[in-house]
């Protein structure tokens, strides 16, 4: 019986049809490839009872050779989305790339007396630290570091410290109700929480409660506090009110917040926390709800807006506590969280053992993620340095904003107003940044924001000076590495300053108004910025620090998506405002909040004179956000 030595693909192209449905049809496979008919014959099966290669080697190569092509072009995509920043595309991109290398080179030629001067205040450092420690002996907790040091450098026109606000609401019934009641109880809430689980003989956070102190030109950490629960947490301020009035207003509220906002915290400013509860409701007529404020007072120098807000909801907020919690001894051996600790470090012994000495090296060793993770790192460590050169020669270069709110000198008074986007609206101004911006590739949730708050100050400019500036220069912070499951109270975040163009918003009557959005942002530019703080004494760095650059700031920070509950109540429009910094007199807040934006604004009188006009530029803001909603539902 003559055998055709075709192969399976030959055989099928002429065919037509597949190997799949080769099998289908009850075929078997001659010789390499091909059908034959199922026969009875015993000598012919047992000759063909063997199952031969699908692909001859040649074509088995072909495909091998496609197959890598395809994966190594799949790994130099990711490679170049990944190192985009290095790509370049113009004159402007080489002339910048010659730029870097060539201060770097000049970077090298001087650091040597760099060095010597960096390793001279390391001494020097180290020196303090010594005969601080000997002078204050165990009440030393040490030095501060320096993302640290940034927000203890301060004066009396700014202090650095966060304020947070939220609400809580209790339902109208009528005025008769209204005696206060729930003002109490939050605040003997808070105190018992604040104590229970922050304030017992084992503290997880003990910066908490330390005092920031500074002798001989450095700051140091102490822990001589004697303040109490009720130093810490009290009620707020009082507004007087009209006759017949019986709910504060929003703009009383702002005026109030605008006084305390830059007050000095307990123990002469030494400490680093407090909470203040409000008595006087506002009143939502809408909804027929009483809203009492809570104002969460942090300094900056105990730690970023990602920690200070992961504690501020771990410490505060309703959460299942097993009853053994409930009353803890002060007795170390009778604490939880020491028993916690203590058993995990016995298992681990238990388990370490009977371990070989093998066995602990192999361990020890790091995983292939962590080594991708310390090789990412180490590129971007690389990366800072290479490029700190040039940055730094753009900052000594770049000329000071000349707009009307941008400070010369600052005055100790600020101004204080925020939107929030209420979780009953109908607004979706949150998605539609969104939406945004997966409409421009490689474009990020603050450059659509951004965007929108041009338009804002180009309308406030017009409306105080009759020449707008054409941009301002915009400090950005952002965090340099992801939180940790465990909290940690530091400051782990980089600055970026950024030319902001201002230009007009979006006019609906323009016929390329969907072309000029996507240029506007396309427009937004970022600068890297690189940190050395913690070397130099305060008298020096205080110097540093006073940038006379930059206009505004802006901070943008996740917020949770499910709101917590204080007893059972819910803590609604939460808003935090960043302090200013040198001469940068406003400050602009972003939080996503439950699926919500809520918007704030601090600023120096000397710049914005009221409350209204600092509104201003929020309410214009969000009109910019609703006109790129309007956008998208044309397209």
């Amino acid at each position: 019986m003559a055998v055709e030595t075709t192969t399976f693909f030959d055989w099928a192209s002429n065919q037509g049809v597949s190997f799949w449905e080769v099998v289908a049809r009850n075929f078997t496979h001659h010789g390499r490839f091909g059908p034959v008919p199922i026969t009875n014959n015993v000598q012919l099966l047992q000759q063909e009872d063997r199952l031969d290669l699908l692909l001859s080697p040649t074509q088995f190569g072909l495909l091998s050779g496609l197959v890598l092509f395809l994966f190594l072009r799949h790994k130099i995509a990711r490679w170049k989305e990944e190192h985009s920043h290095l790509k370049i595309t113009s004159k402007d991109d080489l002339r910048r790339t010659v730029y870097t290398f060539l201060t770097f080179l000049e970077f090298l030629v001087i650091s040597p007396l760099l060095l010597t001067v960096l390793f001279t205040f390391q001494m020097y450092r180290l020196a303090i630290q010594t005969i601080l420690q000997q002078r204050h002996g165990k009440h030393f907790k040490g030095l501060l570091d320096g993302a640290d040091v940034v927000w203890a450098i301060e004066d009396q026109n700014s202090r650095g410290m966060i304020n947070i606000m939220a609400n809580v609401e209790e339902p109208f019934t009528d005025w008769s109700s209204i005696d206060g009641s729930i003002s109490a109880v939050i605040l003997l809430t808070l105190r018992k929480r604040i104590s229970s689980r922050l304030m017992r003989n084992y503290q997880p956070y003990p910066k908490m409660f330390w005092k920031r102190n500074v002798a001989l030109g450095y700051y140091f950490w102490s822990d001589q506090s004697e303040l109490t629960v009720e130093d810490y947490i009290r009620y707020m301020d009082t507004i007087p009110l009209a006759d017949g009035q019986r709910f504060i207003e929003d703009n009383q509220l702002r005026s109030l917040l605008s006084k305390i906002n830059n007050r000095h915290l307990p123990a002469e400013h030494t400490s680093s926390w407090e909470v203040l509860v409000g008595k006087q409701p506002l009143f939502d007529e809408d909804r027929r709800v009483l809203k009492y404020p809570i104002l969460f007072r942090v300094h900056h120098s105990l730690g970023d807006g990602v920690a200070l807000m992961r504690l501020l909801l771990e410490a505060i907020v309703d959460k299942e506590v097993p009853s053994r919690w409930k009353h803890l001894s002060k007795l170390k051996v009778m604490n939880i969280n020491y028993i916690l600790k203590q058993q995990k470090a016995a298992n681990h012994h238990r388990l370490a053992v009977g371990e070989t000495f093998l066995q602990r090296v192999w361990k020890s060793l790091p995983s292939a993620e962590e080594l991708t993770a310390r090789r990412d790192k180490f590129a971007r460590i690389l990366w800072t340095i290479y490029t700190a050169p040039a940055f730094f020669h753009d900052v000594s270069r770049r000329q000071a904003d000349n707009n009307c709110i941008h400070a010369s000198e600052m005055a100790n008074e600020k101004v204080v107003s925020w939107i929030q986007e209420d979780h009953t609206s109908s607004t979706h101004w949150v998605e539609i940044i969104k939406r945004t911006k997966r409409l421009i590739p490689g474009t990020r949730f603050s450059d659509v924001f951004l965007t929108a708050l041009s338009s804002s100050l180009d309308t406030y400019f017009a409306s105080q000076t009759s020449k707008p500036p054409k941009n301002l220069t915009v400090v950005l912070p952002a965090r340099i590495e992801k939180e940790t499951p465990h909290l940690r109270l530091h400051n782990r975040f980089s600055v970026a300053l950024q030319t902001l163009p201002i230009s007009p918003g979006i006019q609906m009557n323009d016929a390329n108004r969907h072309y000029a959005l996507t240029n506007r942002i396309l427009a937004i530019n970022y600068w890297i910025m690189s940190k050395m703080t913690c070397l130099f004494p305060e008298a020096i760095l205080r110097k540093i620090l006073k940038s006379a650059h930059s206009t505004l700031a802006i901070s943008n920070l996740p917020g949770p998506q499910q709101l917590p509950r204080i007893q059972g109540k819910e803590l609604k429009n939460l808003s935090f405002f960043i302090p200013n910094l040198g001469t940068t007199a406003v400050g602009i807040t972003l939080l996503t909040y439950g699926g919500k934006l809520q918007l704030g604004i601090l600023a120096d009188r000397a710049v914005i004179r009221t409350e209204e006009e600092a509104h201003s530029i929020l309410k214009g803001a969000v009109e910019e956000i609703e006109r790129m909603g309007q956008l998208l539902e044309e397209a």
